[in-house]
């Protein structure tokens, strides 16, 4: 363990941890200090100066003491010790300062304060093995005893302090006696354990009879029972009824341990560590390595209950089993001093370097084991996001591996923030960071995601997606509503396209309360984009920020729980739109407003007020094509539209069987159902096609239907309905025919489908028809919506009745897409797959907007391009400031939220698209770290203590 005197070490110790803990707070500052009042700001900048400084002086000192070929004084320990306690102690006494109320909890980590201590504390531990290494030399040969009585004294005197002298205390008030408990507390701490680290060091240095003789009994106590202990009273199998951690189910104070393979190795490292030495050089090397193996391990558990280490007296003092927490420094100690001796002893066999690569390399396996098992849970579910949310619709996929999806899902749901009994809120320490890191990058995957991937994979029953904002059936009448509706167009020649501002005023009539929501939906026509946004803030008028959906949306959210002032205008599905903005006092006016580009003029609705936007001018016939080389897309005015020939396509039946688990006896049935139907149905006259439908679809035609072994089909997962729908519209879209799918859905348990919201992003596949059936045991049909709250059923008894009408574009002879014959302009797809812009889309253009939905709806078609089109859709769509489905409009108040919603937006563009920012709830809190709450509710309870003596006390006299 001497080589700890090496000055190298001070590079990994000292100058890496400060030189991130430097970067993250460099970047936590760029974000808050628009919002720090000036003595926070001045508090920052002495605090980061101190730091720098610190770190300078170290770097300098190590490369000195490295040219020199010196090793470490015990003047470098006693020095680094006070300098670094000393800043920690400055850094906490101001910790209210460099972060007030002012800082939104949800605009830094929860856990940012105790980022200093977490990077320095290796530099304190370093230094202090220093000081041990120091203070106990090799000859003569020190003792033990005097170490570990002192080690001893330290928590029985605060206890006894704690019961004979607290009750009378009358020593110094105010901040002068705060300070020297403080004080007092922290050199005690440190003095017990560094008598703790000798005693233990010394121990294990021990070659002589007596010491060797019983060497094994220590080693079993200090690296098996201890640990094994340990374990048991974190996980709750001991005294549970004693620990407010524990939760019962594995959970506790310092994270989930439960698993075997914890117990297993804190086995496995008992034996590596108590074995007898062996005489042979090459058994010797055989331990040596399995010693470096289990290495990991050992280290794992200082560094997860090295930030603890302050609170050991106090722990050890109020709590019985309070030493358990310095259990993995002792074994760390008996680690590395098997591992010294163990090392002395194959020099003389084995080149040095040799060792040294063999011991990193065995220490390597357990990291090296664990990320592999993550990359494989990153693997199988990106696999399994991307069959959901973004599939190849002309692919036919193979089953994934359905116990290892399960048992990744099952992971992810774990390590999710927040949903542990521990300090950290973690599952397990630094590893759910490492795991939220490599398999969802920093991001999350909300709750609703995993119970969808549940029920498609699994059968499992997930609640009904939320219904959106517009479907607002019973609005209340005290929340704010709009007052007045205004419009300015002016005609752009350079362009040919309407440029219209409208102006919305809405008033919150209720005059009792506050903090009230505007919320509400509207529809634009096809090639009507929106090209800019403002929101009055405090009296300025504050133009909204173009930003990735989801990154707008988190920052929304968090924004609005703190009663602040955002505004948001994003798409929601299809060409609808929602507009919010929030807060309105008692009886407050707010006035936001919106920019749109549009071909032709229009009459422009927003609850139930209407406003023309553009004056009447000849409308031309002739289709605006946008340039190819982003991906072919034309305009289809009105007019336009009014001149294409009329068409009237043919239905025919396009069944969908519900193949789930569990409904293999429901095959008969489903085939005579069907046989019925086309018996009595016109539309059975044209063939057929049919889709069976489990977690993933089956596309067959009637003579294929007959060729299908019945014994040979599959029965597995949920009924995965939203997939076969979309595979159908997709198909009917990309192969214009004469004829058009009437979909009749077939299944045991309509309930237990996987639907969406709506269907609405393909409108246009299938513009004949707005429903598909489902189709009853009784062999009646039921009408559901295509374009709105699919699930909702309608009046049993439906019939098919005559097609919408639709028009043939460009002509009846070769259509390239069937259109709605309406009043209304339609944007056509020319090419199938979208292509970037060669360069960047001019702002505030019309022709900008066209091309960035072409390649939106393109993506509608291809999901799985997702990965590569989606962010630079939102590209195109933040330089052009044209919104689209991917991007929203923000308005914000002040540059930290800026700042923040650009940090969220780089993080989530750099993720898997099918990732979220944050849960579904946006009306979920930010709340601190669970580690925080309870260190605050152990300080909170002794004081409650030093109270409840001091009036005890006080009522004996």
């Amino acid at each position: 363990m001497r080589t700890l005197l090496n000055p190298r070490w001070l590079w990994l110790l000292n100058t890496l941890p400060l030189l991130v803990l430097l970067a993250v707070l460099g970047g936590e500052y760029r974000v808050i200090r628009t919002l720090l009042p000036p003595e926070s700001l001045l508090q920052w900048r002495w605090f980061g100066g101190a730091l720098v400084a610190l770190g300078t002086l170290h770097a300098a000192y190590t490369a000195w003491q490295g040219r020199r070929g010196a090793s470490l004084p015990l003047g470098y320990a006693l020095v680094a010790l006070g300098a670094y306690i000393g800043f920690l102690y400055a850094y906490g006494y101001h910790l209210d300062t460099l972060f007030p109320r002012e800082i939104p909890r949800w605009m830094v980590p929860g856990d940012l304060p105790l980022y200093a201590g977490t990077f320095l504390m290796p530099t304190l531990a370093h230094a202090a093995a220093v000081l041990v290494l120091r203070l106990t030399p090799d000859e003569p040969p020190p003792r033990a005893l005097p170490s570990f009585g002192v080690a001893l004294a330290v928590p029985v005197g605060w206890y006894m302090f704690a019961q004979l002298v607290l009750p009378l205390w009358q020593g110094p008030g105010g901040k002068v006696g705060q300070h020297a408990l403080v004080v007092v507390l922290i050199a005690s701490t440190l003095v017990f354990l560094l008598a703790l680290a000798r005693g233990i060091y010394i121990v294990a240095a021990r070659r002589a009879e007596g010491w060797a003789r019983y060497q094994w009994l220590w080693k079993l106590l200090i690296a098996g029972v201890l640990p094994l202990l340990g374990l048991a009273v974190n996980n709750g199998l001991l005294f549970p009824e004693r620990f407010f951690w524990s939760d019962g189910r594995g959970g506790g104070v310092f994270g989930n341990f439960n698993g075997p393979w914890w117990y297993g190795l804190a086995v496995l490292n008992a034996g590596l560590l108590c074995v007898p030495t062996p005489a042979g050089p090459k058994v010797r090397l055989a331990l040596y390595l399995g010693r470096g193996l289990t290495l990991a391990y050992t280290l794992y558990f200082f560094l997860v209950f090295l930030p603890f280490l302050p609170l050991s007296v106090v722990a050890v003092a109020a709590i019985g089993v309070g030493f358990l927490m310095l259990t993995p420094l002792a074994l760390l100690v008996v680690h590395g001093r098997e591992l010294a001796h163990d090392y002395a002893a194959l020099r003389p066999f084995f080149a040095s370097r040799w060792l040294v690569l063999g011991l990193v390399v065995a220490g390597c396996v357990l990291p090296l084991a664990v990320t592999l098992r993550y990359l494989h849970y990153r693997t199988v579910l990106h696999q399994a996001l991307d069959y959901v949310y973004a599939p190849d619709y002309a692919r036919r996929y193979r089953p994934l591996d359905a116990a290892s999806l399960d048992n990744t899902l099952t992971v992810v749901r774990g390590h999710k923030d927040g949903r542990s009994s521990s300090f950290t809120g973690a599952q397990l320490p630094y590893l759910s960071a490492y795991f939220n890191w490599l398999v969802l990058d920093n991001l999350t995957l909300s709750e609703s995601k995993l119970a969808t991937l549940e029920q498609v994979f699994f059968n499992r029953l997930a609640p009904r997606p939320p219904r959106p904002l517009d479907l607002m059936d019973a609005p209340n009448i005290a929340a704010p509503r709009l007052t007045r509706l205004a419009a300015r167009s002016r005609y752009d020649a350079v362009q040919q396209a309407w440029v219209s501002w409208v102006d919305v005023t809405v008033t919150n009539p209720d005059s009792g309360s506050g903090a009230a929501e505007y919320a509400t939906t509207f529809e634009l026509p096809a090639g009507c984009f929106v090209a800019d946004y403002y929101l009055d803030i405090a009296g300025r008028r504050e133009p909204g920020i173009l930003a990735e959906k989801r990154a707008a949306a988190w920052v929304y959210a968090h924004i609005r729980n703190e009663q602040r002032d955002p505004g948001l205008l994003s798409y929601l599905s299809g060409n609808r739109l929602a507009l919010r903005v929030f807060p309105f006092g008692a009886g407050e006016e707010r006035r936001t407003g919106f920019r749109l580009l549009h071909k032709e003029p229009l009459t422009f609705t927003l609850d139930q007020h209407s406003v023309a936007l553009g004056p009447a001018r000849p409308s031309t016939a002739r289709p605006t094509v946008a340039p190819d080389t982003a991906g072919g897309v034309a305009y289809v005015p009105a007019a336009a539209k009014a001149a294409l020939p009329a068409v009237r396509r043919r239905p025919y039946y396009h069944f969908v069987l519900d193949m789930s688990a569990g409904n293999r006896a429901q095959w008969p049935r489903y085939r005579q159902r069907i046989a019925t139907l086309l018996k009595q149905q016109a539309a059975g006259a044209e063939e057929p096609r049919y889709s069976l439908t489990n977690a993933y679809v089956r596309t067959l035609t009637p003579p294929g239907l007959l060729q299908a072994d019945t014994a040979a089909l599959r029965y597995e997962g949920g009924f995965y309905l939203d997939r076969a729908i979309r595979q159908v519209l997709v198909q009917a879209a990309a192969t214009p025919a004469p004829r058009y799918p009437v979909i009749v859905v077939v299944s045991a348990d309509f309930d237990r489908a996987v639907l969406p919201t709506d269907f609405a992003d393909l409108r246009h596949a299938l513009p004949d028809t707005d429903v598909f059936y489902e189709l009853t045991e009784q062999g009646e049909l039921v009408s559901h919506l295509l374009w709105q709250n699919p699930a909702a059923r309608g009046a049993a008894g439906a019939q098919p009745g005559a097609p919408n009408p639709v028009v043939a574009w460009p002509n009846d002879t070769r259509p390239a897409a069937y259109l709605p014959a309406t009043n209304q302009p339609d944007l056509v797809l020319t090419r199938p797959l979208p292509r970037a812009p060669a360069g960047p889309l001019p702002p505030g253009s019309w022709r900008a907007g066209l091309q960035l939905w072409g390649q939106w709806r393109a993506q509608t078609h291809h999901p799985e391009t997702t990965e590569t089109a989606g962010p630079q859709s939102v590209q195109g769509s933040i330089q052009s400031g044209i919104l689209t489905p991917l991007t929203s409009y923000l308005a914000l108040e002040n540059e930290a939220q800026k700042a923040a919603l650009r940090r969220k937006q780089a993080q989530l563009l750099a993720g898997h698209a099918a990732l979220d920012a944050g849960e579904d709830d946006l009306r979920q809190m930010s709340e601190p770290r669970d580690w925080v709450v309870a260190l605050g509710m152990l300080a909170a309870w002794l004081g409650w203590q030093w109270q409840r003596r001091r009036r005890l006390a006080g009522a004996i006299a």
